[in-house]
């Protein structure tokens, strides 16, 4: 029998069915070991800090006593959501560490972004608008800080993607001194992705920086003298911007920045504190006895509930804006029997 030269008729493809199989489970090994060194999302891998748990040991059992200001910090795990992208520093124990608070800001927001002003827009209108309060545009808008009416169709606002400030580096700052004057951690400032900061943090003048829940303090105005001779004393110190115009304006208009403290005139008990939907605001009503009363309107909000007791020169809101008005400003009123009269006649001058 002579020998032949043709192949087996299946050595052939069975060989290359197995080089091929090599070659593919060797591409399966080298995809899978790039995927697992190299995450997808690179921004997402460069900006996102490393997360730590606060050590279960470090959190009282009880919390500690008020301060003299009646003021006491409550030790809590922070749950991180879309709506809390960022921790603040009084919310754990000096040496535990801060865990990632995230970066993804409110509605999915991750970068700063502008707003175009449209007719008939107010302040709280936008803020609701993209899950802001107004505190956080105005400390994000420098035109609007301390009035918050300045806006203009066209106009463009910074919106920030998350409840803050946003600020401007100045010659000799330092996260230390901007963490301190917000209120904040210095991580939150420095792990909060989209400010794009890493060690040793050293900040350029002009630079921006988002301030996840940094608080801003405008320097208050001193409260108003008592003027015990007098039968009320002024509400707040301020400008009358508006005055009393028998049959047009029955009150007098405070104007004073956005924020101011708000105090009683008299002493009295509160009748309305609440929001009021007459153009009015967050309106605070003190009846002071005999067929007196006094109303404060536009506030930013109250100090004092329905029910109270007050006296003279106590705190009870804020100054607000209605948001179509020539300023913040408290618009004051004194009413005998239910008749409007003009403040001035009871204020020392």
């Amino acid at each position: 029998m002579g020998l032949s030269l043709e192949p087996e008729p299946s050595s052939g493809p069975a060989r290359f069915a197995a080089i091929l199989l090599i070659v593919v489970l060797g591409l399966v090994f080298l995809w899978w070991k790039q995927s697992t060194s190299n995450p997808t999302d690179n921004t997402v891998a460069a900006f996102a800090p490393t997360a730590t748990a606060i050590p279960a040991e470090t959190t009282p059992d009880t919390p500690p006593a008020p301060d003299a200001n009646g003021v006491s910090l409550v030790y809590s795990a922070v749950v991180n959501t879309d709506t809390t992208p960022a921790l603040t520093a009084d919310l754990y124990l000096a040496e535990a560490e801060h865990p990632d608070p995230g970066w993804s800001g409110i509605m999915g927001r991750t970068a700063v972004e502008t707003y175009t002003v449209q007719s008939g827009d107010t302040l709280w209108g936008i803020a609701t608008q993209f899950g802001l309060d107004v505190d956080t545009l105005r400390w994000s808008n420098p035109s609007l800080e301390h009035n918050p009416d300045l806006l203009s169709p066209g106009a463009e606002l910074v919106i920030l993607p998350v409840i803050g400030a946003y600020y401007t580096v100045q010659p000799g700052d330092t996260v230390a001194k901007i963490a301190e004057t917000f209120g904040v951690a210095e991580a939150d400032i420095t792990n909060y992705p989209p400010n794009q900061l890493s060690e040793p943090y050293t900040l350029k003048p002009g630079q921006k920086l988002i301030i996840p829940n940094g608080r801003k303090n405008i320097a208050p105005a001193p409260p108003p003298d008592l003027d015990e001779d007098y039968p009320l004393a002024w509400p707040l110190r301020g400008v009358v911007t508006q005055g009393y115009i028998p049959g047009k304006h029955l009150a007098i208009d405070i104007g004073a920045p956005y924020g101011s403290t708000v105090y009683a005139a008299a002493d009295g008990t509160v009748i309305h504190a609440q929001w009021a939907r007459t153009g009015y605001g967050f309106t605070v009503i003190i009846d002071h006895g005999n067929g007196m009363q006094t109303l404060y309107a536009h506030l930013k909000g109250t100090l004092v509930s329905s029910g109270d007791t007050v006296t003279r020169g106590q705190p009870i809101g804020a100054v607000g804006s209605t948001g179509n008005s020539t300023g913040p400003h408290v618009h004051f009123e004194v009413r005998e029997n239910r008749q409007r009269m003009n403040p001035l006649d009871y204020l020392k001058k």
